[in-house]
């Protein structure tokens, strides 16, 4: 790979971030905190869509095929904000049309094997988002549309026995029987002769084992890209 062709995923990442950034209509109605999730969410899928573009073995991409997934990734994020915005003020009809819409989208945005919601799940939204707040809702329905990530590593299968077992400390009811004793409780080895000091035995083990702690991984802030109001034109983007 040419080092052209190395920077053309980071170039297409960040021409996806400032179409959400030039995109205010993706966040209207919906108050800073609501929309900082949202923002979010559509920043890491950027960064999804240029790691799966520059994938070994992907077909070749141009300019125009990212811009009409910064497009779609857009629109997705301008409808889920629908949902949530004028859930009250539309019928389920309108409900159910956007969230046929929102499907159609995730796959033009991830493929055909993108998250989708179903028809049980999209009834269940209707019938029990008067329950949530918007910012509640915004995060459900983003995490409901999030691919897997190819780079997520696999769930730890879980321990038979613990890495680091402890002895449960003796019950208060139940003391501790003393052992036997079969040999003497302090044990008095015979002192060394003169000639031949005594040298001390190898030790299989520490006799004070110490856990190494897990290591922390850095922490990442995000921060809410600029809000540009851009007109919204044509009559595809209403919301009737």
């Amino acid at each position: 790979m040419s080092p052209l062709q190395a920077e053309e995923p980071a170039r297409w990442v960040q021409h996806i971030l400032d179409t959400i950034a030039d995109n205010s209509a993706l966040r209207e109605g919906l108050n800073d905190d609501e929309a900082l999730p949202l923002i979010d969410w559509g920043a890491a899928q950027a960064e999804q869509i240029g790691k799966r573009l520059a994938a070994p073995g992907a077909p070749p991409t141009d300019e125009e095929q990212v811009s009409n997934t910064a497009y779609a990734l857009t629109r997705l994020m301008t409808r889920i904000t629908w949902v949530v915005v004028y859930r009250h003020e539309k019928d389920a009809n309108w409900l159910t049309r956007t969230f046929g819409k929102i499907n159609a989208l995730s796959q033009d945005v991830h493929g055909p094997d993108a998250p989708a919601l179903s028809d049980d799940e999209i009834a269940a939204w209707i019938a029990e988002h008067a329950n949530h707040n918007n910012g509640d809702l915004i995060q459900m329905l983003t995490a409901r549309l999030t691919p897997p990530s190819e780079s997520q590593p696999a769930s730890p299968k879980p321990l038979s026995e613990p890495v680091f077992p402890i002895s449960a400390p003796p019950s208060e009811s139940q003391p501790d029987s003393p052992k036997p004793l079969s040999e003497p409780v302090f044990p008095i080895s015979a002192p060394p002769t003169e000639s031949q000091p005594d040298s001390p035995k190898p030790l299989s083990e520490s006799v004070f084992p110490t856990d190494t702690p897990p290591s922390e991984g850095p922490s990442t802030g995000l921060t809410l890209p600029r809000r540009k109001h851009t007109p919204s034109t044509g009559e595809e983007e209403t919301h009737e």
